[in-house]
């Protein structure tokens, strides 16, 4: 896609991890959870439209992120989805969750419990596990 913009919102509540392939890769501000975003470069707002190559790109990174979460961050349990009932541009959560969490075991949309950002680097070392995490995928 040869111009691609962010949604404010994602702009305004993610910190931005880099591209990988024609995927935009965000982590959520709210540092309870290690809750990353994945946005493809298209104006294609449904899941089931995303053309093949676009959807195994999503398919495969958000596997291998869930994936990390999973085992790097001890995660009892990943959430991935495809909610963007107030963000219109597509997008794609992968979220760990912990039972200590504070929202646990409810949804983290739309909540959020002051006092935990991340620190410059939290965020920089999220973005080197991200980028070696999705570095191992080869081709798809």
């Amino acid at each position: 896609m040869k111009h691609f913009t962010l949604h404010p919102t994602l702009a305004a509540d993610c910190h931005d991890l880099g591209v990988w392939r024609d995927l935009h890769l965000l982590l959520h501000r709210d540092a309870h959870v290690p809750w990353l975003i994945l946005v493809p470069e298209t104006s294609i707002t449904e899941w089931h439209e995303l053309p093949g190559d676009l959807h195994r790109q999503l398919l495969a990174a958000s596997t291998l992120l869930a994936r990390m979460l999973k085992t790097d961050f001890a995660c009892d349990k990943v959430n991935v989805a495809a909610i963007g009932n107030m963000v219109p541009q597509f997008h794609y959560h992968v979220i760990g969750r912990r039972k200590a969490d504070p929202y646990w075991p409810g949804v983290v949309w739309g909540r959020v419990e002051p006092g935990r950002v991340y620190g410059e680097d939290e965020v920089e070392d999220m973005r080197t596990r991200v980028q070696e995490c999705l570095a191992d995928a080869g081709e798809i």
